[in-house]
């Protein structure tokens, strides 16, 4: 069940119902072919629809939305409910995804939000330099996510069975009297971590290498998640975002495959998630929330 909200009292609560701010979503350049017909699109406030809102070259969508709910003075409490943020946060995804298809989109963060016309034009104006750049790297490509796993213990049976210094140290354990097997299993299977540990480091570092140059416009390494985000049994050690020309997904998706088909028997294991509009490639606005 929902917590309970905080709300302004009576007089306040009738002001704010008359008065609404813009929440922004995204810088964007209108795609070739979109037709001024399109149906509109609701916003995170369905009874708003997004629109334009020009400033010289710079373009922003943003819609309406009540400051009787979107009170920047009570929003820090509001984000600490987490069901009215997972619904903020589906209505965003959900406009994001039906912009992406009509637009070139820098999206903009959650709740990006402006009190009064000016104070957006003002940051349009603040961000208008960078704004065509920034459209023309990310036109005609996507972002795409890579996710890389690794067992561990798969990597060190791997290295055991590889590595010619753990092979020949594995015969010599073979060949050692009971006595001697012992200690020399011991030292053998503190070695084979070893070896797996280096060689997973060195390993992350030529995968997030060889996808970078991949065909890609522009690759960045996000934060590693931890298992209970990701869900899965193996430590996730790589997490990264690439901006990928739409031509030249096929080159990317190949390289990837070529990389899933030589690291799958050390113990990794590659998701690709995406196309995604370009997160982790937009230099954010000016914004105005807590």
């Amino acid at each position: 069940m929902m917590d309970a909200l905080p709300l302004p009292d009576a007089e306040t609560m009738q002001t704010l119902l008359e008065r609404c701010a813009y929440y922004a979503y995204a810088l964007a350049r209108p795609k070739l072919g979109k037709h001024v017909d399109d149906p509109p699109i609701p916003g995170v406030d369905p009874r708003y629809a997004v629109r334009e809102v020009v400033h010289g070259e710079v373009l922003a969508l943003v819609s309406d939305v009540s400051l009787a709910e979107y009170d920047l003075g009570s929003l820090r409490e509001r984000f600490q409910n987490t069901v009215w943020l997972e619904v903020l946060a589906r209505g965003h995804q959900r406009v994001i995804a039906a912009l992406n298809e009509r637009y070139t989109l820098l999206p903009l963060k959650l709740c990006t939000l402006y009190t009064t016309e000016e104070s957006l034009h003002e940051a349009l104006e603040v961000n208008r330099p960078w704004v065509g750049p920034a459209l023309d790297r990310v036109d005609g490509a996507q972002e795409w996510g890579v996710k890389v796993f690794c067992n561990r213990a798969d990597l060190v049976t791997w290295a055991m069975s590889e590595l010619p210094q753990l092979r020949q140290l594995s015969n010599t354990v073979k060949a050692a009297s009971p006595g001697a097997r012992y200690m020399l299993e011991k030292r053998l299977q503190r070695a084979a971590e070893q070896a797996a540990d280096d060689l997973r480091r060195r390993e992350i570092e030529a995968l997030g290498q060889q996808l970078a140059a991949a065909q890609v416009r522009a690759a960045q390494a996000g934060t590693l998640q931890p298992q209970q985000i990701h869900g899965h049994a193996e430590d996730m050690v790589l997490n990264g975002a690439y901006l990928v020309a739409d031509d030249e997904f096929a080159t990317f998706r190949a390289a990837l495959d070529e990389l899933v088909a030589a690291y799958s028997p050390r113990g990794f294991s590659f998701e690709l998630t995406g196309p995604w509009p370009a997160y982790s490639f937009s230099t954010l606005g000016q914004q105005e929330t807590p």
